[in-house]
């Protein structure tokens, strides 16, 4: 029985092995989210202010979002990967653009929550940068 269960659990391993490094990006996501909204906890509220049921939610997510992204996969590997090479050519493009949501969601809690605690807005920032480094590069370019 003990050698059946060790199998399954290999098999499994092996089929979801393609997606299992989207679901650690987005597992990382989910941590640094975790540690800037304890950031921000303890900033404006003190240490009091952090609950385990708080941060539950974590965990809560973590299973959301590594099954979104195990369903994306299977969709995509067992249902749609015909079709979506031929219109797109990607392999996972779609358990990749899932992840790619995540991620996103994740950054926007990690932004709103730094910009709680020091009135800074990354997003805004970088997208300063950005304007400023095309500026130069065309500057150079004429």
């Amino acid at each position: 029985m003990k050698s059946h269960t060790l199998a399954i659990t290999i098999a499994l391993g092996a089929i979801i092995a393609p997606a299992k490094p989207m679901i650690y990006i987005a597992l990382l996501a989910i941590f640094l989210d975790t540690l800037f909204g304890i950031w921000k906890s303890v900033k404006l509220k003190g240490w009091k202010s952090i609950k385990s049921r708080r941060l539950s939610v974590s965990i809560s997510k973590s299973l959301l979002y590594s099954g979104a992204i195990l369903f994306a996969f299977f969709i995509e590997k067992y249902i749609a990967a015909d079709l979506l090479q031929l219109i797109v050519g990607v392999d996972l493009l779609l358990t990749k653009v899932v992840t790619l949501f995540c991620i996103i969601t994740e950054v926007k809690s990690i932004n709103e929550s730094y910009e709680d605690v020091t009135g800074v807005n990354i997003w805004t920032k970088f997208k300063k940068m950005v304007i400023r480094a095309k500026d130069e590069v065309d500057e150079i370019k004429d």
